[in-house]
């Protein structure tokens, strides 16, 4: 009898599901094992919106049950392990898992995608706010726990001007406007807002949030920022030894790379998995010129693309590879980063702005495309592969 072939998953977020959905559907007879932390997905794109306005989501629109998502494939070929992967042994090829199943399960191939994580996720000098997954099945605590924290703040500073920080500056200063004494400031070390955009969208960004009311500032760098928990408020010293005060501080800058369990030979200096152009991990070690079994994509791979509407095509890739070792069958595929500029960032839900090739998008595409309901509406399209 022939053995059955076998595909680990680890990390349940979008790029995970959707190439274990791939698998199944286009690789008969192989077993899928599915590596997750929490049985809940988390449609985060929409973080911003949900953290500051807890009335227009609700939970069953951006929080799913994965092993829900799957119970449509045979029990013989999907399996999903909930808990963290703590360690892979590339020579033995298996995967150690602790936490509410603690195994040690055996693969053929490998697959990484456990994307990243951030300060905020973290409440890592930041006040908790859940722009990420927070790997626990009581994600809906902590997101309630950041709603309320803004809700009851009377002054709050955003760190740094990203499409997060913008986004999250339009909510929470649209969310003030209904208040009196109510400040948002958001404070950023580069020049300008969104400084990976074209000018004319940074220019528009800032004109948009200071239409709300919030004051702006560019080129100063956050050095460090502390709870006093008798005071209750937050200190924010800036570059020059400035320090703004506020009840509430959300970093959303400093994104960290889930790598923990990944040995050292398999991450670049920055911790992020080594990949090739066929998402192919890549080894550092003197004798790696084997070919490893193993995979990474999404926002974990060491490539510039780290954005959700590029996953698709990744996974795409990375089938075409994977079948091809299965199968020894089918041409190979290689993945070329995108040069093209693709963001939008709503600034609430009347204005935004944005890039798109080498355009500056109109407001009201932003609004259309995004900031009536911040993708809400393709949120369970996303799990369901």
């Amino acid at each position: 009898m022939t053995k059955q072939t076998s595909v680990v998953v680890i990390g349940g977020s979008y790029a995970g599901t959707k190439v274990a959905h791939s698998i199944l559907k286009q690789l008969p007879g192989v077993k899928v094992t599915l590596i997750n932390p929490s049985k809940q997905y988390y449609f985060n794109i929409a973080a911003p919106r949900i953290l500051v306005k807890p009335n227009d989501f609700k939970p069953e629109q951006y929080l799913f049950n994965i092993p829900d998502r799957f119970k449509s494939y045979d029990s013989k070929l999907f399996e999903f392990v909930q808990g963290f992967a703590t360690s892979i042994d590339a020579d033995a090829k298996t995967v150690t898992v602790e936490g509410v199943q603690s195994a040690v399960i055996s693969y053929d191939y490998l697959i990484i995608a456990t994307g990243s994580t951030s300060n905020a996720t973290l409440g890592k000098d930041s006040e908790l706010a859940p722009f990420k997954p927070t790997n626990s099945d009581d994600l809906q605590s902590a997101i309630e726990s950041t709603q309320k924290t803004i809700s009851q703040a009377k002054t709050v500073i955003i760190g740094g001007a990203g499409p997060v920080g913008v986004e999250f500056a339009g909510e929470v200063a649209e969310a003030f406007s209904e208040g009196k004494d109510k400040f948002v400031t958001l404070v950023t070390s580069s020049e300008r807002v969104l400084p990976t955009l074209k000018a004319g969208a940074g220019t528009a960004a800032k004109g948009m949030l200071e239409n709300l009311g919030v004051k702006v500032l560019t080129s100063r760098k956050v050095e460090s920022a502390t709870f006093d928990s008798k005071l209750k408020s937050w200190s924010v010293v800036l570059d020059g030894g400035e320090t703004l005060t506020a009840d509430a501080y959300f970093a959303t800058t400093g994104v960290v790379p889930n790598s923990s369990f990944v040995p050292a030979h398999l991450l670049n200096k920055d911790g992020w998995v080594s990949v090739d152009s066929e998402f192919r991990v890549q080894s550092s070690k003197d004798d790696a010129a084997t070919k490893l079994p193993i995979y990474a994509l999404g926002d974990i791979a060491s490539i510039s693309d780290r954005f959700y509407h590029r996953v698709a095509g990744q996974a795409a890739v990375l089938l075409a590879n994977l079948k091809a070792d299965i199968t020894g069958a089918g041409k190979r595929a290689q993945y070329a980063t995108s040069q093209m500029t693709m963001c939008v960032a709503p600034v609430g839900k009347k204005v935004g702005t944005g890039q798109i090739g080498c355009w500056v998008t109109w407001s009201w595409f932003v609004v259309f495309a995004k900031g009536k309901d911040f993708m809400i509406s393709k949120a369970e399209g996303g799990i369901l592969g």
